[in-house]
């Protein structure tokens, strides 16, 4: 996969793209340069892949936003309907709500949240499930 270098500052409302470069070097001499003398609202400089997702939109992929207990209980699914981002990277993590403040002492345990790109919702929980069984071989869901 290829990449670009991109300079981004600001958050929430305030987040921008400042500018894209071929090289790190090149997007690290133009945001040192721009942080110069700023004590607040600093850039920084992020790696983007190129062309994310394009293979797997073209054959008809979607965003899935899928919580699972770690006993394969889907606790929660929603599809394409209900995401307002057009970020499509598949990204599923343990979400310890065990230690959250909102969650904290009221017994609900912990889950594997995340995106997936799937061909339907059927197909979200499968690559959900075959995750949270890797994770826990592995030893990555105590």
């Amino acid at each position: 996969m290829k990449y670009v270098w991109v300079i981004e500052q600001g958050s929430y409302s305030d987040y921008r793209v400042v500018g894209v470069y071929s090289s790190k070097k090149n997007a690290q001499l133009v945001c040192d340069a721009i942080n110069a003398g700023v004590s607040y609202d600093e850039a920084t400089v992020a790696k983007w892949p190129v062309d994310q997702s394009v293979l797997e939109v073209s054959r008809g992929y979607k965003r899935f936003i899928v919580t699972m207990l770690r006993d394969g209980t889907v606790e929660c699914i929603r599809g394409p309907e209900a995401i307002c981002s057009y970020d499509m990277s598949s990204t599923l993590a343990i979400w310890k709500r065990t230690e959250a403040p909102a969650y904290k002492g009221k017994g609900i345990p912990d889950a594997l949240h995340g995106s997936v790109l799937a061909k339907d919702e059927k197909h979200a929980v499968k690559i959900a499930n075959e995750q949270r069984t890797q994770m826990i071989a592995l030893g990555r869901w105590p």
